[in-house]
Formats: C-alpha cells, structure tokens, sequence
C-alpha cells in the first residue's frame, strides 16, 4: 500500500475546499503554494471540481488572469480542462448545489442553465460544440448531454409551473369577477332617473371607483399572464428568463389585484356604514389589510428568489487570487 504523503494529504484538502465552496482557504493555498494550481485531484483540474459541486466562490478564482505578468498563474482552461469543465456543466448532480437544493425544480433548472451558458462562455469556442468524448453515444454534443442529463428536471419544472399557473390564474379569475360585478353594483345605489351614483360626490366613492378599475385591470392582466404561462413550449431556454419574468410580473399584478380589491371593499364598507357607525374606518382597514400582509408573507419570499436568481447580479464574478495581498512587503 502506498503511504499516504503530505502531497496527496495537501491535494486532498485543497480539493475538498473547492468542492465546499471555502475560497478563502483555496485562495490562501495557491498564495502561498502557487504550484497548487495545476494539480488534478481525481484527473479533474480545479475549475472542474468547483463545476462538478457548483460553487461559484470558488470557480470565481479561476475565472480572472492576474494584471503582472510573473503572477500571471491563472491561466486560460486548456483544452483537456475543457472538456472536463463542460462535462460537469451537462452533467446533473441534485445534491451538490445547497443553493437551490430546496428551492424548487424551477429554480434548480434555471440555476443549471446559467451554470452552463457561464462555462460555456468561459472555454474556448473550438469546445463549445464538441462532442462527449466520454458518453457510449458518439457526436454526442454537450448540449444535447445537458438536455437529456436535465430531462427529469424539466419535466418537474414545467408540472410545477403548470401548477402554480393554474391555481394563480384560478384565483386571478375569481378577483376579476368580483371587481367586475362591484362596478355595476355601487354603494348606495343609483338614482332611479338619471342612473347616477347617489353617493357620486363623496371621497370614499372616488377611491372605491379608482380601486375597482385598477384591482379589475391587474386581475386581466394577471389572468393573460398566467394564460401566456399555460401555453408555453417549455423549452430548456425557456426556463432561463422567460417563464420566470411571466412568474414574476403575473404575480406582482395578482398581488395588486388582491390589494386593489381590499381598498375598494373598505371604501364602499366605509360609505355604507360611517353615517352611524364613525369609528368603523379603523377596524375596516385593520381587517382588510390582513389578508394582503398574509398574501406577502407566504408568496414574496418565493417572489424575491426568483426576482434575485432572474435580475439579481451574475454569481459568476470573478476575483483575482492576488486581490489584497501587498507585493511591496
């Protein structure tokens, strides 16, 4: 048996810290050991166990080439870092990125695709259409191995945003429908000649009318979102932006419809009952506003994730290993 030496104890750990995503200590290793940089732990070259766990801190040392040329020890992936690299980014391990781990199918396939456009865009063009080598079937490229690798996860995806699109636009239906009847059945009724509001001149009937017709067109606009959402291909690409933008916007306006159509019913609840009942402005809007802050607390932390993986800055920034060391000491 071959003992175990202090380089293979070294390579080990500095493999071991790439896969957790501890860039500090990968950073102060190679700073320190600068040779470390070109060992493969497993035949795999760094960048391609950092691909392999999904760890963008740690990829993101990798992804810049120092400024002075005799430090200048990240240099560009060769072409057998390549294909290793490339591989791992088709390839689909469910348990290695803790970032999406519970986050959902949806988010894991978007989270997938922007791993592989960033590799992608990090290798030589020469790769990015080369075949896998390593798969039973030849010409085989790496796309069409990330497509079949994710085939399962698409299909979990497109269940849930189904799903999630049916019952949103359920809901979005019903909104509508109750705003629409509300605007031909006014508080107070109408006069019997001209047909007009008979509380037409009072503030709280101005901010029910406004209410109404705002709650009424986001609910529409809601409803012809989800309905977009629906009626989609489901194409991988499609998972990256485009189904996410609809998710968000479609829930930004159902989340207005819903506020709209508290307002408009604490208005008209306002006019009805303030003549014997003043105090009763206080306890409607307490009650009204209960359900839109349930509504923000169960769906905004399900629209702030998505709103950051869509918008939020790209997690592939990166940083130089040189950055806060002092050449002059």
């Amino acid at each position: 048996m071959r003992p175990y030496t202090t380089v293979g104890f070294v390579d080990n750990a500095l493999n071991r810290d790439t896969a957790k995503g501890i860039s500090e200590i990968v950073k102060l290793c190679i700073q320190f050991f600068p040779e470390l940089i070109r060992i493969r732990p497993h035949r795999r070259s760094l960048p391609a166990h950092a691909v392999r766990h999904r760890q963008a801190r740690t990829l993101g040392l990798f992804l810049q080439l120092s400024s002075t040329a005799e430090l200048s020890l990240v240099r560009g992936p060769t072409a057998e870092d390549c294909k290793d690299i490339m591989v791992e980014a088709a390839s689909y391990f469910p348990n290695y990125d803790t970032v999406t781990k519970g986050a959902g199918a949806t988010f894991q396939m978007q989270r997938e695709l922007q791993w592989y456009n960033a590799v992608e865009s990090w290798v030589s063009p020469l790769w990015r259409n080369a075949s896998m080598i390593d798969t039973e079937v030849m010409n085989v490229t790496y796309w069409n191995g990330f497509v079949e690798n994710h085939k399962e996860l698409l299909e979990k995806g497109e269940k849930w945003v189904k799903n999630t699109g049916n019952s949103c636009m359920l809901v979005s239906t019903l909104i509508a429908t109750v705003l629409f009847a509300a605007a031909f059945t006014v508080p107070g009724g109408n006069d019997d000649k001209t047909g007009v509001p008979l509380l037409l001149g009072e503030d709280s009937f101005l901010v029910f009318a406004i209410s109404d017709v705002l709650g009424l067109f986001s609910s529409v606009t809601a409803i012809l979102l989800f309905l977009a959402i629906l009626t989609s291909r489901y194409e991988l690409q499609d998972f990256l932006k485009a189904l996410p933008k609809k998710i968000i916007t479609g829930l930004c306006f159902l989340f207005l419809s819903l506020a709209f159509m508290l307002v408009a019913f604490a208005a008209s609840l306002t006019l009805v009952l303030k003549e014997r009942v003043e105090w009763v402005v206080i306890p409607i809007t307490l009650l009204a506003s209960l359900p839109v802050v349930l509504f923000a607390i169960l769906q905004l932390p399900l629209l702030y994730q998505m709103v950051k993986s869509t918008y939020g800055p790209n997690i592939f920034r990166p940083e130089g290993i040189w950055d806060g060391v002092n050449y002059t000491e």
